[in-house]
């Protein structure tokens, strides 16, 4: 089973099939598809193909924790080829800004096998003294484990780029089998030399959230641009974009500049014109209705085409028909009363945590009783409360000022791009 020795960094959406001395992956997909990997694990479950998650390229993996479930794409190759993989080269980006982690916990990242399942080498994120750290692992022909990692391993937010070069040791006895990793193009940053491993070789690999989780790890985690090969890297791996500024009146100083280009990015809004963004105009219960759908289902999402029957002032003419009527469908509204959906109307505050939380836990969500004691302006009575203490709670929002919330006040695009950027877990661009 020889790996053919691929010529350029390949995105991991691309479809993994052999090809005689050319890339492991022969064709590209539909844009943020995981349909050419051999094997997907909790496709849109916990596991996404977005362009939001992208660090080069048109899309990149995004994985949301769910407990010890495991959510993955595999890559087969290795197995349908002629020749035991006996050295073996892996690279990607990724992204553990949120990943939540307490002391001690970790997750497996990324994991390869032989033709039985028996695994081989891999990496696991952990979290030691407050900070998350790379941590490689292989294992010997006896079933024994040898892990690495030292504080040159730490992974700050952001994305970085792993390699990781993994060899079987070369006869019975040698004892030189090997794995290293290079963090951020630097070489040797961890290393496990004199590993009995002559009877391991590669058939499958995995990348994502494989297993052997803490059931206590939350958040999300972004990978992207997967490539592997049989030797070493042959070029310099490739860089993240570089994300210039989108909106001509959201200049880098402007208070909502990340959470703008964040939105901006995953294509959950293109502004309100060619080249301008409105930061302080009001959402619209419109605007809103596509803005949540895209966040849910993926900025290069289009809803089936509305029919004008649902709400009686929403005509199958109006611009948001399509997304309105999805939302509705989706639980997430009822309208504003009367068979009306109201969709000039601003978004108020109150509204808009209703909103936000049905989309992040699904339309049957109830939120815990209010306690009265989160706001000034918010008590046990106010309509909402409890909705908008969750909102609170989940840390997506930190109130309008003074220790309120502000309950009828208005949300502008500014305001909204800050909340659908937390609560989707948008990298801030």
């Amino acid at each position: 089973m020889a790996l053919k020795i691929s010529k350029k960094p390949m995105k991991f959406w691309m479809a993994a099939a052999p090809l005689l001395l050319g890339s492991l992956f022969t064709q590209s997909v539909l844009a943020c598809s995981t349909a050419a990997w051999s094997r997907v694990e909790n496709v849109e479950s916990t596991l996404f193909a977005r362009p939001e998650s992208r660090c080069t390229g048109g899309c990149g993996l995004l994985i949301k924790l769910n407990g010890t479930e495991p959510a993955y794409v595999e890559d087969n190759t290795p197995g349908i080829l002629t020749d035991d993989v006996t050295s073996y080269y892996v690279r990607f980006h990724i992204d553990t800004t949120w990943l939540n982690m307490q002391e001690g916990q970790r997750i497996t990242v990324f994991s390869s096998y032989d033709s039985g399942l028996s695994p081989v080498f891999g990496l696991q994120i952990a979290k030691v003294n407050g900070e998350k750290y790379a941590r490689i692992f292989a294992y010997s022909d006896n079933g024994s484990q040898d892990a690495m990692r030292t504080s040159a391993s730490k992974l700050s937010d952001g994305w970085h780029t792993i390699e990781l070069m993994w060899k079987a040791a070369t006869a019975t006895g040698a004892n030189n089998g090997s794995l290293s990793m290079a963090l951020d193009d630097v070489d040797g940053t961890l290393t496990i030399n004199g590993i009995d491993n002559d009877t391991k070789v590669i058939d499958i690999s995995r990348l994502g959230v494989t297993g052997g989780n803490d059931a206590n790890v939350t958040g999300s985690l972004h990978l992207d641009a997967f490539t592997s090969q049989r030797t070493a890297a042959t070029g310099t791996p490739e860089s993240c974009l570089v994300y210039s500024q989108l909106f001509t009146d959201v200049p880098s100083t402007h208070i909502f500049y990340h959470a703008i280009q964040s939105v901006g990015y995953a294509e959950i809004t293109a502004g309100c014109t060619a080249t301008q963004y409105c930061p302080d105009n009001n959402v619209t219960r419109a605007q809103m209705a596509a803005f949540i759908e895209r966040g849910m289902n993926g900025g290069d999402y289009l809803p089936p085409a509305g029919s004008g029957t649902v709400f009686s002032d929403v005509s199958s003419g109006h611009w948001a028909v399509s997304w309105i009527e999805k939302f509705a469908q989706d639980g997430i509204t009822q309208g504003c009363g009367g068979n009306n959906y109201c969709p000039e109307s601003a978004v108020d505050r109150t509204q808009m945590a209703v909103f936000l939380l049905r989309a992040k836990y699904g339309a049957s969500y109830l939120p815990p009783a209010a306690t009265g004691t989160v706001f000034n302006d918010v008590h046990t009575d106010t309509p909402g409360a409890a909705w908008i203490e969750k909102l609170a709670a989940d840390g997506i929002t930190n109130g309008c000022g003074g220790d309120n919330y502000c309950p009828d006040g208005k949300v502008s695009r500014g305001q909204m791009a800050v909340f659908i950027q937390r609560v989707f877990d948008f990298p801030l661009r």
